[in-house]
């Protein structure tokens, strides 16, 4: 994939940048004006139309990914949609997708959803819809079960022991080498069924979890965060991702915030239903304010702060997962982590920053002190008052 943005330091170039490449490096040199930055690390050309037609005629213009500033500096009357084709064209290209698509056998089709009408299953799922379990909990207990009852076969799901169970459970670490988390998932969702749905007493069902591993999170540094943001070429996921990592928010309620969760008076954002549909606030200061009023200007959105330009839909988290992603290789990053790490980074800058540790657990909406710290709350006038790492960029 080949970014093309204009140069930070002169308006009048622009940077083009792609992996080593030597067919990449001769091709380039047939654009007029083409030279090495040794500074910049990369190739830069005049900032004219004609460099980026010639640029898109030697690479393909599916293989091109334009900076935001680029596109609507050639194109003013350019539509949300076309920009963010431009600024994330789809990996691989839709034309080689098709292809590929087409050339796989019967054997990736969609399974049949012969357990969609099972007796545990419905009863499983509407004991979870009563209870008002999220989609992914109730998807991953479904999934659990339905697992189970492949391996029990035709025999009946409530007359299995205590022992027989253990048995299935060493049969996913032994056979499956499934994960202590999702072993977790699968001895949740069996206590689910026992308790509230055969309304069994938990000594009949009594398991006990596996030892879950320790693994420290992902943090960048401050000059890895500045990285990010500059590999970012669009302005919409750009002020998502500084959103992310200027108040500790998850990919979920960053995704699903509102333009009316905004309060500029009191200088707070109201996240709503989060993790275990908690709301809790978070600050909003000068700086998160002046760059969310850049971005309002730019895509003016109708109800969700990040949206889909064409159904107004909050925007698919797999998109920013897609977008993230990219970013990070361009960025040159190497350590592993999705767009969670951002809410790492935030939490660990603050912590080394002074901040108060209960001030950090009501930011990230942690309940007790295996996360954070046991239950402390913070009223609102002190979180709007306190500063953003993003501040000190």
């Amino acid at each position: 994939m080949i970014t093309i943005r204009i140069d930070e330091k002169d308006s009048t170039l622009l940077t083009v940048s792609f992996a080593q490449d030597p067919v990449g490096n001769e091709a380039i040199r047939s654009v007029w004006g083409r030279r090495w930055s040794y500074t910049r690390r990369c190739w830069v050309v005049p900032n004219t139309r004609d460099s980026i037609v010639r640029i898109g005629q030697l690479f393909g213009r599916d293989y091109c990914r334009f900076d935001e500033a680029v596109v609507r500096l050639y194109k003013p009357d350019v539509t949300i949609a076309e920009i963010e084709l431009a600024t994330n064209p789809p990996w691989p290209p839709l034309r080689k997708r098709a292809q590929t698509i087409a050339r796989l056998s019967f054997r990736y089709s969609p399974p049949l959803r012969e357990f969609d009408r099972h007796p545990v299953i419905e009863s499983l799922t509407n004991a979870m819809r009563l209870l008002q379990y999220s989609y992914k909990t109730i998807r991953n207990y479904r999934q659990a079960m339905i697992a189970l009852l492949r391996y029990v076969g035709n025999g009946p799901l409530d007359k299995l022991t205590r022992q027989e169970y253990q048995s299935y459970l060493l049969f996913l670490i032994d056979r499956k080498r499934l994960s202590s988390a999702t072993i977790n998932v699968h001895i949740n969702a069996w206590k689910f069924y026992q308790e509230k749905v055969l309304q069994r007493e938990k000594e009949f069902y009594d398991i006990a979890y596996p030892r879950q591993a320790r693994k420290l999170p992902t943090v960048y540094s401050v000059d890895e965060i500045k990285a990010i943001f500059s590999a970012t070429t669009s302005l919409k996921y750009r002020t998502l991702f500084k959103l992310v990592y200027a108040t500790g928010l998850r990919l979920s309620e960053v995704a699903h915030l509102r333009l009316a969760d905004l309060d500029r008076v009191r200088r707070l954002i109201t996240v709503r239903g989060g993790k275990g549909k908690k709301d809790r606030v978070v600050m909003l200061t000068e700086k998160i304010e002046a760059m969310l009023t850049d971005y309002l200007k730019a895509y003016k959105p109708n109800l969700f702060l990040f949206e889909n330009p064409e159904t107004h839909e909050p925007i698919a988290t797999r998109t920013i997962q897609l977008v993230y992603s990219t970013a990070i290789h361009s960025a040159g990053i190497r350590k592993r982590g999705g767009i969670h790490s951002l809410r790492h980074s935030f939490a660990t800058h603050l912590l080394e920053s002074g901040t108060d540790i209960r001030y950090i657990q009501e930011l990230l909406g942690h309940e007790s002190i295996l996360t954070t710290m046991r239950y402390t709350h913070v009223t609102a006038h002190k979180i709007s008052e306190l500063k953003s790492p993003l501040d000190d960029l």
